[in-house]
């Protein structure tokens, strides 16, 4: 049964938080802003992305890994599944075709709102795939035994 809206706008939210939050510890630790120095000198953005990266895969790497879900999608017990064959997509497919999508909701916050919207709007269809969902061959689920 494909995942209800709520769910996975709730699942959204709770990752919009966790993972920047924790990318921000990552980044605070190894002192990627530290000062005003360590941004005039190569390439600081790719820094703080790439820390970006470990801090989103601190918080959901496993649980992708072994179970298709982020921590959001966890808690409001939805995965996301291979759109054919029903099981858990593999970690490469999930992490280089889907979490790319992940920084638009971080970029509405600067003015690019509609590409989430775009994104977001396609998932009201009846099969609730949104773009990520097909650009990576998945859908979102109900987790087993949830009739929600």
């Amino acid at each position: 049964m494909n995942a209800a809206v709520w769910r996975r706008v709730t699942a959204a939210a709770v990752d919009f938080v966790t993972v920047p939050s924790v990318a921000m510890i990552v980044m605070l630790i190894t002192g990627a802003l530290e000062n005003a120095e360590a941004w005039t000198h190569g390439l600081p953005w790719l820094r703080v992305f790439l820390l970006g990266v470990v801090g989103y895969l601190m918080v959901n790497g496993v649980l992708l890994w072994r179970y298709g879900q982020t921590l959001g999608k966890r808690l409001v017990r939805i995965k996301i599944v291979d759109h054919e064959s029903g099981r858990v997509p593999a970690l490469w497919k999930l992490i280089v075709l889907r979490a790319p999508f992940f920084p638009l909701m971080h970029a509405t916050l600067i003015g690019f709102w509609y590409l989430l919207a775009i994104d977001l709007l396609t998932g009201l269809r009846a099969d609730r795939r949104c773009i990520h969902d097909w650009v990576s061959g998945t859908r979102v689920v109900a987790v087993a035994g949830d009739k929600n």
